[in-house]
């Protein structure tokens, strides 16, 4: 069973710390600062029962950046308010940023009734508490009154958090492990040890993980979760990891731990930014702002293309551009704090984390991005026509995501013989490019009444099953025809020799003839017939095409008779010994090795003979 993580949200002293406690009985306030302040500095972490795990973060305004990291990897929310204040500065800041960061069903503990005598009082906290929560799209299970004194109220907000509907979660975590560091520290006898809450995946104890973003692979040693030992930790789970070979100062708040080589560092992003309505910042071009992924914060600097500036209950696409490199994969969550002062801006979620391998034109590009992540991974397919992927890397980009298959069969993304999607939109737009192609081909090789397979393939840089699809397409709606030598537009006409080439072409063919068996350099050609380079190439391929000559590599060709001779002496040797190695084929043919080299790999592609280590031995087409 995946653990369900339950984040404190809360103004200074209103009682977060005070009241996990009484739920759980246990005090987070461990560190010996905390105790003489009397407030919460950093994370506390303590178990409701086996599935529930309270994080208690700081409500003081200077330690936001801690209630930032332990809000990222929250399900649900308590928000706590004492009954005499209310709601504070930081309650508003904390709800803006579970709000910011998608949490959205949450409990609300009003404390401290024990204070206030005046029942109406209470009655009017609760009643301003329900109005501004309205302005949210948060799911309240229940709103609670607390005695700190007596602790009247917390059984019952115990029994109710227990009985949630919501305390099964589905164990459906994604194929990827990933796992934000809150703390790290050394133990005796034990070494590295790395703490936070699994965002994604399982993880076992021997499994090999990566530290990102220093590029470190080590291996888990040991896992404990829930006060013990464990062999496996999922989605949820709060973590305590033994790393081997790792040191501290390898580690920071903000590393993170995952499946080696899954997410690509990036140090530019498009995102979609909300303002909160609580703040008086504006987000304006070039601003240096702080963002909280994760457990970690990082400088950055917005481009707002297409407007000068966010305002406050604002949202739009933005780019930012990022001080360091940092592991983010789409549809990852974050907070924008200003630089200075630094208050809570807003919020934004990742739209893309690689726009510089994907687009182009960003000015037209960054607006179009849709919001939904399944209306998103269509856009993306579509917009990176030219270089598709396969289902895993589509997997690896979506990563917070496991719908990828579903995604397919809804939207009509279909799949080559090879598992690389394409969309009938994208099939529309190779048809047009592969018949400008066509065209442009035939303008510029007039001779040439066909190109082949290998030829287009290596000038468009498709993958050859989509390119074969593509092909299909046209030939069904017949703008293309398939001739033996390759392709060519249904519309193009056979090719009519003028004079001078068919006393070109004569010449080519019969100083090829005249070698005999030994192959002839292009460049012999040229030199003996002193032809234009293009007109000779040209003419070339009409007799390769015309099977009148044969193209054997490395630009050296052979007349068909002779080749055919050479087929037959081989085969007879072939009767009389099982294989060939390069001395006894120059024997045969009274080739130089310079030729009989490139000849036996034209004889081995075509599968007239097959290579063994140094010898050939007989192919199925020598058999026939």
């Amino acid at each position: 069973m995946s653990q369900i993580v339950i984040g404190t949200a809360g103004h200074i002293d209103h009682g977060k710390t005070s009241l996990v406690k009484a739920l759980t009985g246990t005090d987070t306030d461990q560190l010996n600062e905390e105790k003489q302040r009397g407030m919460t500095i950093d994370l506390g972490f303590a178990y409701l029962n086996e599935n529930f795990t309270i994080i208690d973060v700081p409500g003081h305004e200077k330690f936001i950046r801690n209630m930032t990291a332990g809000a990222a990897n929250i399900h649900f929310g308590l928000i706590v308010i004492a009954a005499d204040d209310g709601i504070m500065p930081q309650t508003i800041e904390h709800i803006d940023i579970l709000n910011i960061l998608g949490v959205r069903k949450v409990w609300v503990a009003i404390t401290k009734i024990d204070i206030v005598k005046d029942e109406e009082w209470i009655d009017l906290i609760e009643l301003e508490i329900r109005e501004y929560l309205s302005n949210y799209n948060f799911e309240i299970f229940s709103l609670n009154r607390i005695n700190n004194l007596t602790g009247e109220g917390v059984n019952t907000l115990k029994r109710k958090i227990l009985s949630s509907s919501y305390q099964k979660k589905s164990n459906n975590s994604g194929k990827f492990f990933r796992m934000n560091v809150d703390r790290f520290f050394t133990k005796k006898g034990f070494g590295t040890i790395v703490t936070g809450t699994v965002s994604q995946g399982i993880a076992k104890v021997g499994d090999s993980v990566e530290i990102s973003p220093i590029d470190i692979i080590t291996k888990i040693r040991g896992i404990q979760s829930h006060g013990g030992n464990v062999q496996r930790i999922n989605k949820g789970d709060r973590a305590a990891l033994n790393l081997q070979n790792v040191k501290l100062n390898n580690l920071h708040r903000g590393s993170v731990i995952l499946s080696p080589k899954i997410i690509k560092k990036t140090n530019r992003i498009i995102a979609r930014i909300s303002i909160v309505d609580s703040t008086e910042w504006v987000l304006k071009n070039g601003q240096r702002v702080r963002l909280h992924f994760g457990t970690g914060e990082i400088m950055a600097r917005s481009i707002i293309k297409n407007q000068k500036k966010i305002s406050k209950g604002d949202a739009g696409n933005i780019i930012l551009n990022l001080e360091s490199n940092i592991p983010v994969a789409l549809g990852d969550r974050f907070v924008i704090r200003s630089y200075s002062p630094m208050d809570t801006i807003g919020g934004g979620i990742v739209l893309d984390p690689y726009p510089n391998q994907h687009y182009a034109n960003k000015n037209v590009i960054i607006d179009a991005i849709p919001l939904d992540p399944k209306e998103r991974f269509y856009f993306l397919v579509n917009s990176l026509w030219e270089k598709l992927k396969h289902v895993k890397e589509w997997e690896k980009i979506f990563i917070n995501y496991n719908n990828i298959e579903e995604w397919c069969d809804e939207l009509g993304v279909k799949k080559t013989k090879n598992n690389i999607l394409y969309t009938s939109e994208i099939i529309e737009k190779a048809k047009i490019k592969l018949k400008t192609y066509f065209k442009n081909f035939h303008s510029k090789n007039y001779l040439k009444n066909t190109v082949s397979f290998e030829t287009i393939n290596t000038f468009l840089n498709w993958c050859p099953d989509f390119l074969e699809i593509v092909l299909n397409a046209l030939i069904i709606e017949k703008s293309v025809k398939k001739l033996k030598g390759g392709y060519c537009l249904s519309s193009y006409s056979a090719i009519s020799l003028t004079k001078t080439q068919a006393k070109q072409i004569k010449a080519v063919e019969g100083f090829i003839k005249k070698s005999g068996l030994f192959p002839v350099h292009n460049s012999d050609i040229q030199k003996f017939l002193n032809y234009n380079s293009q007109d000779l190439q040209d003419l070339i391929y009409l007799l390769n095409n015309e099977k009148k000559i044969a193209g054997i590599g490395n630009d050296f060709f052979i007349h068909q008779n002779h080749l055919r001779t050479i087929l037959n002496d081989l085969k007879k040797y072939f009767g009389e010994s099982k294989e060939i190695n390069v001395s006894d084929f120059k024997k045969l043919t009274g080739l130089t090795r310079k030729t009989a080299i490139p000849l036996l790999e034209f004889l081995d592609k075509n599968n007239y003979t097959i290579r063994k280590n140094n010898f050939r031995i007989i192919g199925q087409e020598l058999h026939e």
